[in-house]
């Protein structure tokens, strides 16, 4: 019975882990969203500067 509780906390503590981790790459995407290193860049931007 011990051993089942631990393995139900180690399961639960590492998804908790990996859910942690995918917030911090999307809010870090949503901060680099608004960044001057775009990979798609704005072709209209760029026609009207030449």
């Amino acid at each position: 019975m011990f051993k089942t509780i631990r393995r139900v906390v180690g399961l639960f503590t590492v998804l908790v882990v990996i859910l942690g981790a995918l917030k911090s790459v999307f809010a870090w995407l949503a901060n680099s969203e608004h960044g001057t290193h775009e990979v798609f860049a704005d072709d209209e931007e760029s026609e009207r500067q030449f």
